[in-house]
C-alpha cells in the first residue's frame, strides 16, 4: 500500500458519514493520486479534521480548533452556515462533493506556506522597465445590458440588489443557488472550479429566480459559501473593466473602511488600491494614471468594495478610516506585501 501523504480526522461523525468518507477516500487515491490515512477516532491530530457542529463534541472542538495550526476543518451540519473561515458541506453528505472539498483543502494547505510575490525593481533603470510594461490606460466602452447578463458578478449584483434568490448556469460546471438574503451560495462544484466561474472563464448561460425555499431544498449535501466572497471574487477577477451601470470614472470616491482582506480573495495589488484609496479622494481615472495601475484591475477592484458596501462616491469631507482585525498569520502576510510595495 503505498504510504499516506494525507491524514484525515474526524469528530462526531455518525456511521453513514464516516461510511462516506472512506469511499471518498478511495476516490482520492483512485482519481487524484491522493493516498489518506484516516486516523482513529481518538486521534485528532489529522491535517483535515472533519468537524459534525450539529454535535456536542463537534461543536466544542468548532470553537476551540486552532485556525493558525498549519491545518484545515472542514465542517459538516443540517444548516447552510454562513462561515468564511472553514468550508461547510450541508448534510447528507455526497461522496463526489466530499471527495473535491478534501482535495481542495489538501492543496490549499500544501500551498498556505508560499507567499506570491513580486520581485521589486533594483534600480531606476529596472522600475522604468517594469513601468513601461503597464498596459496603456485605456476605458473600455460600456458593453450591452444583455451582455453583462452573461456575467456572474453582474448577475450577483442584481440578485443582491433585488434580494432575490437564484440559480445561475455556467455549463459546464455546476449551478450556483444563491440566497443573498441568508448570505450564502451553495453548489456541487469544487472551489477551484468556483475560482473560473468568478475569474470570468465560464460565462453565465442563464439564472432562474427561485423561492429561498426552494434554495433551501437544492442547498441540500451541497458545499456552502459565504456570498459576499463569490460576489468580490467575481467583480475583482471578473469585471472585464466594466464598471457597475451609472457609475462613472470621472467621479472622486473613497473606501470607507478596509475590505478584510484575511477573509477575501486578493492579490498585492488590491493592497496596493487599498492604501491608495483609504488615503485620499481620487476619480478612477486618476487612479489608474496616476499610479499606473491597468484599468481592469481600478474598475474590479472599485465593483467589489462598492457591492461590499466599502465605498464613498463624492465624499464631501475626509473621515478616519479603521482597518479591520485580523489574523495573526494575515497580519504577517500584509506587513511582507507592503514592504514589497514600499507601502509600509
Amino acid at each position: 500500500m503505498p504510504e499516506a501523504n494525507l491524514t484525515i480526522s474526524y469528530v462526531d461523525l455518525g456511521a453513514t458519514d464516516q461510511a462516506v468518507l472512506k469511499v471518498a477516500t478511495g476516490l482520492l487515491a483512485k482519481h487524484n493520486d491522493l493516498h489518506a490515512n484516516i486516523l482513529n477516532k481518538e486521534d485528532v491530530s489529522g491535517h483535515i479534521v472533519i468537524v459534525d457542529v450539529d454535535n456536542p463534541d463537534g461543536q466544542t472542538f468548532y470553537n476551540q480548533f486552532n485556525g493558525r495550526s498549519g491545518r484545515g476543518m472542514l465542517i459538516l451540519s443540517n444548516n447552510a452556515l454562513n462561515e468564511h473561515r472553514y468550508p461547510v458541506l450541508r448534510k447528507p453528505v455526497r461522496v463526489q462533493t466530499l471527495r473535491d472539498v478534501i482535495f481542495d483543502l489538501h492543496n490549499e494547505l500544501q500551498n498556505s506556506t508560499k507567499v506570491p510575490a513580486r520581485q521589486a525593481p533594483t534600480s531606476t533603470a529596472e522600475a522604468d522597465d517594469a513601468d513601461k510594461k503597464i498596459k496603456p490606460f485605456v476605458i473600455p466602452p460600456p458593453v450591452k445590458l444583455a451582455e453583462l447578463d452573461n456575467n456572474l458578478f453582474f448577475v450577483l449584483l442584481k440578485a443582491q440588489t433585488e434580494k432575490q434568490c437564484m440559480q445561475i448556469f455556467c455549463p459546464p460546471h455546476s449551478p450556483l443557488f444563491v440566497d443573498p438574503e441568508k448570505g450564502i451560495v451553495a453548489t456541487s462544484a469544487s472551489r477551484e472550479t468556483l475560482r473560473k466561474m468568478t475569474h470570468g472563464e465560464a460565462p453565465v448561460i442563464s439564472s432562474t429566480r427561485l423561492s429561498d425555499t426552494d434554495v433551501d431544498i437544492l442547498a441540500k449535501g451541497q458545499l456552502i459559501i459565504p456570498f459576499a466572497s463569490v460576489l468580490w471574487s467575481a467583480a475583482v477577477y471578473g469585471s472585464k473593466g466594466q464598471l457597475i451601470a451609472t457609475h462613472k470614472s470621472d467621479v472622486p470616491v473613497r473606501l470607507k473602511a478596509w475590505p478584510n482582506l484575511s477573509r477575501l480573495d486578493f492579490q498585492p495589488i488590491h493592497m496596493k488600491l487599498t492604501t491608495i484609496m483609504t488615503g485620499q479622494t481620487l476619480t478612477l481615472q486618476e487612479i489608474a494614471q496616476r499610479f499606473q495601475i491597468e484599468w481592469d484591475v481600478v474598475a474590479g477592484f472599485y465593483n467589489a468594495c462598492f457591492a461590499t458596501g466599502l465605498l464613498l462616491i463624492n465624499p464631501t469631507k475626509a473621515a478616519a478610516v479603521v482597518a479591520p482585525k485580523v489574523v495573526t498569520e494575515k497580519n504577517s502576510l500584509f506587513s511582507k506585501i507592503a514592504k514589497r510595495l514600499k507601502l509600509g
